[in-house]
């Protein structure tokens, strides 16, 4: 196994592509419980302020030398530690702080030793120039102990953020076969070298590397600075433990133990909040590309203001729900569903039942446009239909992810042959193949509008997303026609990295979203369409996409709301 540290277990960030340039009330009769004992937020005041994102730059020109990763600045003169597999001595960083703040950093020491150099994975740099910056106090990896919560903040590549994303888990082993801490806060590339923290908000670990199970993440122990402080002040690469090592001394704080009481009392809250909602998640079934197809839906308390949209409601994510769609109710019958309005931009879709499934969400008792709470880092529970409710946090609020992985793909290229736009390559599998095009013909429009050469026809069909269908105009054989086009997903990269082989996969139609919030929850690709509570049971949106290891994204409640209500619901 060992020998295979550097491919297995690390967040190496460079295997990844890298491109330069109101409050909702539940309308079910339930206790409303108190906020846990288990508190994270004045932690995440002290950390967040302190977690950075960084990434090399040229010294002479500022340009981006490589992919993003993250650190900590420990102390007022910006002294950051990150991990050694994403920092060289010498090299130049750009560093931008979450309250938009940016500034250069120097790579100081960093320790790799033979033969794989993963570990112990600990470098330090410092931000150039005089200044006070802020920062987290480091704490003591030796008071650690197992199942004591822990807390990450740092920036996962697949948001694309500028902001971090907070992440809640606990300590699973204090020093493990390769001499990391190893928690459940979940990690991904970007997240090398970003900060593990206690509940006193002190840093106790660096992020380094993954196993693909999602709750084995590896943390470089804090002591290992404090040990080598001295070392890695310098600007050199150790490839062997360093001579000059300093004494740690023991931690001042008293150690009051892990409030168990109170981890135990966050998961009865879950059990609760699931346990009011029985049947107002459900299982969707239907049919996608001539395939069977499974998503959640959330059902819903709403009235349609026309005798054709009255019955029950159900809401799910529309680009996994198909052609003759049903759902399960609690003894596994089908009932029958009818689709009453699809919303793109979110990825909605309304249902209407034959039937009620359950008692319903009361979506619109005291609606308004915005959440109860905001606040980033409290907990979420997360209704599955065949198992237990899922613990998160709210790691990041209002996220706008692009169209980098969803955008509408044809699987066909064109060339300006004889003075007209032709088809030049067309692949078997693609959106084009499918509808009957073939490379050699002719295309004139799309949508009724006029296509000329290479770049009108990129244009015109890169307005659309993934699921949408286009009408085509050509000419093959000598004769005119349309074609229907139904557009599909672009080729995915195959990346073999443990960070993409997490259970249930990726959504397919994980991007182009605005407005989203992210969550920490393990939600699989199946299990989205399911609603979102918080611990007072107050509605707070439907799981909408997983978008990567770390990610889960969630549409807000008060963006159901008007979307339902611009449907004639009330």
């Amino acid at each position: 196994m060992k020998k295979h540290l550097r491919s297995v277990i690390l967040i190496l960030v460079v295997s990844m592509p890298f491109t330069s340039t109101a409050q909702m009330k539940a309308g079910v009769a339930s206790k409303v419980v108190a906020e846990p004992t288990l508190s994270i937020s004045a932690a995440i005041e002290k950390g967040y302020k302190a977690a950075v994102l960084m990434w090399q730059i040229d010294a002479e020109t500022g340009n981006r030398m490589s992919a993003q990763f993250s650190g900590v600045v420990v102390s007022p003169d910006g002294v950051i530690l990150s991990a050694a597999h994403v920092v060289m001595p010498g090299n130049t960083y750009k560093v931008m702080f979450a309250d938009g703040r940016d500034c250069i950093a120097k790579g100081l020491g960093r320790i790799t030793i033979p033969p794989n150099y993963m570990v112990p994975d600990a470098a330090i740099l410092k931000i150039a120039g005089t200044g006070v910056w802020p920062y987290a106090e480091m704490g003591w990896s030796s008071s650690l102990t197992i199942g004591q919560p822990c807390i990450s903040i740092a920036y996962p590549e697949s948001q694309a953020q500028r902001k971090p994303m907070i992440r809640f888990g606990k300590i699973s082993s204090l020093k493990n076969e390769y001499g990391f801490v190893q928690s459940t806060c979940v990690m991904e590339p970007g997240d090398s070298g970003g900060p593990l923290f206690d509940l006193l908000g002190r840093v106790i670990g660096i992020h380094s590397g993954i196993q693909i199970p999602e709750d084995v993440n590896y943390e470089v122990p804090i002591d290992t600075y404090r040990k080598y402080w001295a070392a890695l002040n310098q600007a050199k690469d150790y490839q062997a433990l360093p001579a000059d090592s300093t004494v740690i001394a023991r931690d001042p704080v008293k150690h009051q133990g892990i409030d168990k009481a109170a981890l135990l009392d966050l998961e009865k809250q879950a059990i609760q909040v699931d346990q009011s909602h029985k049947g107002n998640v459900v299982i969707l079934r239907s049919i996608l590309d001539g395939s069977a197809q499974q998503i959640a839906g959330t059902v819903l308390s709403a009235k349609g203001l026309s005798s054709k949209k009255s019955g029950t409601v159900i809401i799910s994510k529309s680009s996994m729900l198909g052609a003759n769609p049903v759902a399960l109710d609690a003894h596994g019958r089908e009932l029958k569903l009818r689709v009453v309005g699809r919303n793109r931009a979110d990825d909605l879709v309304v249902l209407l039942a034959e039937k009620h499934p359950g008692s319903g969400i009361g979506l619109f008792a005291n609606a308004s446009d915005s959440t109860a709470d905001e606040r980033a880092g409290r907990f979420l529970i997360s209704l599955i239909a065949d198992s237990a409710a899922r613990i998160g946090v709210l790691g990041s609020l209002h996220v706008d992810l692009p169209n980098a992985t969803s955008y509408g793909y044809m699987g066909a290229s064109t060339e300006i042959k004889n003075d007209t736009l032709r088809f030049k390559s067309v692949s078997p599998t693609g959106a084009a193949a499918s509808a009957g095009i073939k490379a050699g013909d002719m295309v004139s429009t799309i949508d009724g509008a006029q296509v000329q050469d290479e770049l009108d026809f990129m244009k015109a069909v890169g307005s659309y997303q993934a699921g949408d269908t286009i009408q085509v105009g050509i000419t093959s054989a000598g004769k005119r026609a349309i074609k229907p086009v139904v557009l599909k997903y672009p080729p995915q990269r195959q990346v073999n990295h443990p960070a993409e082989l997490f259970a249930g996969g990726k959504s397919d139609r994980r991007d182009g979203f605005k407005d989203v919030s992210i969550q920490d929850a393990r939600i699989q690709a199946k299990e989205c369409g399911g609603p979102v509570f918080d611990l007072n049971n107050r509605f707070v949106g439907i799981n909408i996409a997983r978008l990567s290891r770390t990610s889960t994204l969630i549409v807000p409640a008060n963006k159901i709301v008007h979307y339902l209500r611009s449907l004639g619901y009330k």
